[in-house]
């Protein structure tokens, strides 16, 4: 009778787990992409207070805006769909915005054994306190595809620049 219980609470378990994982794959956010060709980035945000309840992640996809969901822990997850130019912009009261620019194009190129492309990055946003004025000059890195070879490329720009001062109006 032992023997019987272990092996059907086994039973349940794995068919418990097994709903689960496939619930957890159709879980994903409504107009994000399903489909195999897609990109997956996987962003940690780091910010000096720690807590993450008013980060905005603005995602910007061929013209079209959403946003994107900030654990608590500072992890963020975004489908893009390959051959499509992305903007993510990480925002935080009294913290510098940062931008970065995602390029699928070349998600083709090359041979790349797992159809989902997984990217992972991290970004820190720096109190504006501390900048002396200044701001980012553009985006502070971009992700993307070798032509040709479907390679990961990234660069960063952390150029500064002064910021712009509302001045008063006059009348």
């Amino acid at each position: 009778m032992e023997m019987r219980h272990n092996t059907l609470l086994k039973t349940s378990l794995c068919a418990a787990l097994l709903i689960n994982l496939g619930l957890a794959k159709a879980a994903k956010p409504p107009g994000l992409p399903m489909d195999d060709d897609a990109v997956e980035l996987t962003g940690w945000l780091h910010v000096e207070d720690y807590t993450m309840e008013d980060v905005v992640l603005e995602v910007e996809v061929n013209g079209t805006y959403q946003v994107a969901r900030v654990s608590n822990t500072g992890r963020c997850n975004v489908m893009l769909p390959a051959d499509s130019k992305a903007t993510l912009r990480f925002e935080k009261p009294g913290h510098l915005p940062k931008e970065v620019v995602v390029d699928t194009r070349y998600v083709h190129d090359g041979d790349r054994g797992a159809r989902t492309r997984h990217v992972k990055f991290a970004v820190i946003l720096e109190l504006e306190r501390f900048m002396g004025g200044m701001t980012y000059a553009g985006p502070v890195g971009s992700i993307g595809f070798d032509a040709g070879g479907g390679c990961v490329a990234v660069a960063h720009d952390k150029s500064l620049v002064p910021a712009k001062r509302h001045t008063p109006m006059v009348f």
